[in-house]
């Protein structure tokens, strides 16, 4: 049993050695604060325009929740397009990669890594994290890889992708919005439905302004990520522990059931 238990917490040890650091840099943010939710609701204010507004796909309100924003984070199409913007193929597939011909070692295409092999690394394998306290309501975003700087970076440069992409889908849903309510207001010649449609255009313009003008449109960073300065696995001490723990136990119930065996053995024999 003791030997047993030395030569696995042994071998695990030379494994866990083997095995690269992955460093883990996180930011902080906090969400912002959704202006166009403190209207008090608008809809029901404006009447009968309120449902002409949601049937022609307006929302009286701010940007999307932020459980909506953070589904964006991690979004194939979102994820798929920092990959490419940064050229992160080669880095995340590095022994897949030659750069001295800078391109893949495998010729066939089907034996490649894929954009898809890419996307599951970032969601499925842990690369990216996504979390939000209940209590305070900030959302940590993390990001674990090999290099602490790069780790540190593109946790950095994903939230400001974030922002950056939601800015722009509110500036052009705002524009979409704007047309066709001028549309309507040229065609109403009822004033109180005009007065109706001058709020709907005015509650617009502003969120159309807060978005041209706020960077940090969906989340204010309050922790920038920074290169960590300690590895966040793997737990080395950990792994020789378990496997040690595991190894003994399983040569204590072997070593039973040999004895168990041999006994039995034994009273065979007497008996004949």
């Amino acid at each position: 049993i003791l030997s047993v238990t030395f030569a696995v917490a042994i071998l695990a040890a030379g494994i866990s050695l083997l095995m690269p650091n992955i460093y883990r840099a996180e930011v902080v943010l906090a969400p912002v604060s959704d202006e166009g939710s403190k209207s008090g609701g608008l809809s029901s204010a404006l009447g009968g325009l309120g449902g002409l507004a949601s049937m022609a796909g307006i929302s009286l309100g701010g940007g999307g929740s932020v459980e909506e924003n953070l589904a964006v984070l991690k979004s194939r199409e979102f994820l798929w397009q920092f990959i490419k913007d940064q050229k992160l193929m080669p880095i995340l597939f590095e022994d897949d990669w030659d750069a001295d011909k800078k391109g893949w070692k495998e010729d066939d295409p089907e034996d490649q890594p894929g954009l898809w092999d890419a996307y599951r690394s970032f969601t499925e394998e842990g690369i990216l994290s996504v979390s939000q306290d209940k209590d305070s309501g900030l959302v940590t975003v993390g990001v674990e890889w090999e290099d602490a700087a790069l780790a540190a970076q593109w946790a950095n440069m994903l939230v400001n992708r974030l922002n950056e992409f939601l800015r722009q889908q509110a500036i052009s849903r705002s524009n979409g919005n704007l047309h066709y309510l001028n549309k309507e207001l040229s065609r109403t010649h009822v004033a109180d439905m005009r007065q109706a449609l001058f709020e709907l255009i005015s509650q617009e313009q502003k969120k159309a302004m807060l978005a041209n003008t706020q960077k940090e449109f969906a989340f204010q960073v309050i922790d920038k990520a920074v290169a960590p300065d300690k590895k966040a696995k793997p737990k080395r001490s950990l792994i020789v522990i378990l496997s040690a723990f595991v190894a003994g136990f399983l040569a204590v119930i072997y070593v039973f059931i040999r004895e168990g065996i041999r006994r039995r053995e034994e009273e065979e024999k007497q008996q004949a």
